[in-house]
């Protein structure tokens, strides 16, 4: 139940279909509430599971092939919610990715990216929303110049992907480092 919820491989198929959806709900279904409740369950089960080879192998498994999966299908998207949904499994491949790996460094970078994910997130789908408002497109290859058309979607867009990338002094930027450390093989 946890990994359909949370769109893990080969349960991942429902999340990019569900972009059918108006932007505000994708924005609050796909970035905090409904796809991150699937993680936050796994984590909550960690405590009694985690150790177990077996568990912690299941997670990384998993939580890598959707990493993977979303990451290499989000390149080949053109639609601004489609690469916005397969970024999002990638993210939730790594939230049980972390939580597979089972340090405490990992942990902590999984707590801090489950929150900055979704801050950043919901705001990427509401400047999808607000570029297909304005242009009448989410087709990637039919935008262009929109920083004098919609200047305000423009600043938005900064704020929202400095978050994306990890740059400093965000949130992301510290839950990246922990993550990186952790993956490294910090302890």
């Amino acid at each position: 139940a946890a990994f359909t919820k949370s769109a893990q491989l080969p349960f991942h198929f429902w999340l990019p279909n569900a972009m059918e959806a108006p932007t505000p709900v994708s924005a609050y279904l796909h970035s905090a509430t409904m796809v991150q409740a699937g993680v936050y369950l796994v984590a909550r089960m960690s405590p009694h599971l985690g150790g177990e080879a077996i568990w912690n192998g299941t997670l990384m498994l998993f939580g890598g092939a959707t990493l993977i999966w979303g990451a290499v299908a989000a390149l080949r998207q053109t639609d601004l919610k489609q690469m916005l949904a397969q970024t999002t499994l990638a993210s939730l491949g790594l939230l049980m990715l972390l939580l597979g790996v089972g340090t405490e460094l990992a942990l902590m970078g999984m707590a801090l990216y489950f929150i900055a994910h979704a801050l950043y997130k919901a705001a990427l789908f509401l400047v999808a929303g607000a570029i297909d408002h304005g242009t009448g497109t989410r087709d990637i290859t039919a935008l262009g110049g929109l920083r004098g058309k919609l200047p305000l979607t423009f600043a938005a867009t900064i704020m929202a992907s400095v978050a994306m990338v990890g740059l400093p002094p965000v949130l992301a930027f510290y839950a990246k480092e922990e993550m990186y450390a952790a993956l490294v093989g910090g302890d």
